[in-house]
């Protein structure tokens, strides 16, 4: 039986990498990903079938995203991109100062999931903007 051959690229390892953070409870970084309910897809848990859908748009100068940051790792919801877009696409890049002072000045117990869904961030991030856990006030 032949192998696919790919598995000391780059390619492979940003598949392996893609499984660590969904499924390795004592990955450092597991709860950005898996603890949040990010998952693989079916489809994806083969190698050969993620090869089939990113392969062909692959570069060496890119590494993969998820568009929607809080959607799972699938085809549909997945690109190549630069470290500078993906920075743009961080969770809490995507609010302004004025948007984390508006959610701070309308939380009360109870309404994180309907301010996640307003301000299109994820109920973490809302608890840490309320509870101040990291700087969101320096955010343009």
């Amino acid at each position: 039986m032949k192998t696919h051959e790919m598995s000391r690229t780059r390619f492979y390892k940003i598949w392996k990498g893609i499984h660590t953070r969904c499924n390795n409870t004592k990955y450092k970084l597991f709860k950005d990903y898996g603890g949040r309910g990010i998952k693989i897809c079916t489809r994806w848990k083969k190698f050969e079938n993620f090869r089939d859908d990113m392969l062909a748009s692959y570069k060496d100068n890119l590494s993969i995203e998820r568009i929607n940051n809080d959607g799972n790792y699938e085809s549909k919801n997945c690109k190549w991109a630069t470290r500078i877009e993906q920075n743009r696409n961080k969770r809490m890049f995507k609010l302004t100062r004025q948007k984390v002072l508006e959610i701070r000045k309308k939380y009360v117990y109870g309404m994180g999931r309907k301010l996640a869904t307003e301000y299109g961030v994820s109920t973490g991030v809302v608890s840490e903007i309320v509870n101040k856990k990291r700087n969101y006030a320096n955010h343009k």
